[in-house]
Order: C-alpha cells, then sequence, then structure tokens
C-alpha cells in the first residue's frame, strides 16, 4: 500500500505545468458548474432522493450494463444520467452525472491524477442534457431528443479520448493508437447508445413522473 501511495506521489509530482492546468481548470469548470446549478434550482427532499436513486444505478450499470455488439459496444450506464436531466434539468443531470462517475472511478480505480477527467464526460453529458431538456420545456420529439443525446455523445466520446490520451501520457495505461486508433469505433458505439437510449429513457422518465405523482397524490 505504502509502495502505491509513493508511486503515485511521484507520478503526481512528474505532472507537467500542462497538465496541471489542464487538471486544474477541469475541476473548476466543474466546480463553477455545480454551484451555478444548485443556487438555480430548489432541491427538494424528494428530488435528492430521486438523485440519489440514479447515482446508485448508474454505479450499477457502469459494472453491469455493457453490451457487446461485435465491435460496437453499447453502454446503458448513461440512461440514468440521461433520465436526471430529463427530470429535472442540468442540476439533475449534472448532479447524477458528477457522482455516479465520482463513485463509479472511486470503486474501480480510486483516487488517481486525472479521476476529475474521467468525472468531466457524464457531468458534461447530464448538464447538457439538461440544458437542452430544460430549453425544451422538459418536452422532447423524437428528433430533438436523438439531436440532443447524440450530439451529447459526442461531446462525451471526444472527452474521454481527452482523459485517454493525458492517462497514455502520465500513467502509460494506453498506447497512442489505441487512443486515437479507436475514435470511429467509439464515435460509431455513443452514437448508437444515444440512438437506443431515444427510445429507452423516455418511458423511464415517464414511469418515475407516475411514481413521483402517486407519492404527491398520498401526502
Amino acid at each position: 500500500m505504502k509502495k502505491e501511495v509513493l508511486t503515485m506521489s511521484l507520478q503526481i509530482e512528474a505532472l507537467s505545468p500542462i497538465m496541471w492546468t489542464i487538471i486544474i481548470a477541469v475541476a473548476l469548470v466543474l466546480i463553477a458548474a455545480v454551484v451555478f446549478t444548485w443556487k438555480s434550482s430548489a432541491m427538494s427532499t424528494r428530488k435528492m432522493v430521486t438523485i440519489a436513486m440514479l447515482t446508485a444505478v448508474y454505479v450499477v450499470l457502469n459494472f453491469a450494463g455493457t453490451v457487446r455488439l461485435g465491435w460496437i459496444n453499447i453502454s446503458v450506464a448513461s440512461l440514468p444520467v440521461i433520465v436526471g436531466a430529463m427530470l429535472y434539468g442540468p442540476v439533475g443531470g449534472l448532479l447524477v452525472g458528477l457522482l455516479g462517475a465520482f463513485m463509479g472511478q472511486l470503486l474501480t480505480y480510486g483516487v488517481t491524477a486525472t479521476t476529475i477527467l474521467w468525472i468531466l464526460p457524464q457531468a458534461a453529458r447530464g448538464l447538457l442534457v439538461g440544458v437542452y431538456a430544460k430549453h425544451c420545456g422538459y418536452k422532447f420529439s423524437s428528433g430533438q431528443l436523438t439531436l440532443a443525446l447524440i450530439g451529447t455523445a459526442l461531446v462525451v466520446t471526444a472527452l474521454n479520448t481527452g482523459a485517454m490520451y493525458i492517462d497514455s501520457v502520465i500513467y502509460n495505461y494506453y498506447s497512442y493508437a489505441y487512443v486515437f486508433g479507436g475514435l470511429v469505433v467509439r464515435i460509431i458505439s455513443g452514437a448508437a447508445t444515444a440512438v437506443l437510449m431515444v427510445f429507452v429513457a423516455p418511458p423511464v422518465v415517464n414511469l418515475l413522473n407516475r411514481s413521483l405523482d402517486t407519492v404527491r397524490t398520498a401526502q
């Protein structure tokens, strides 16, 4: 354990000023996004419980929610993030993505110098889908939802690729050929996942809305 801590410490100390700038900038962006969305949204107990539940579902799906179709991997881990965004806008999507990705990273890899970079993609997905949901009055046509999810999937793919590249520089986890050579496959996988979510997310949102309405009526 001491050896691992020492190794991580040496790796962190070896980070270049550019890498530190990127990591700190990402951290500041996430903090600013959380503060802004938190202040702009009233967080009821029911909303916090729902967000916590969706976060837990994300963690589970992150480990067991990938379907492999040949060379395309379709992950349904993004479903709770999208549902949170469609239900509660940017604050819901951001918190589910941020907390879920953090828990997933913590349980899988622990805390490393690049943890913040791996949290960013899902946080960005939740934030962007949530902003669009709020803009549309939380009512999507199939075309609007498809556009939103494919667009955010491209953003997530770009951010994941950036995180992989920085990981390859710091830890040598990935080869450059893997980082950039597999980019097209990751784009296709992201788009395929987005299309799947177009059909899966709305029924889940409707089910949760009905459940929440039932709770409100009972109270």
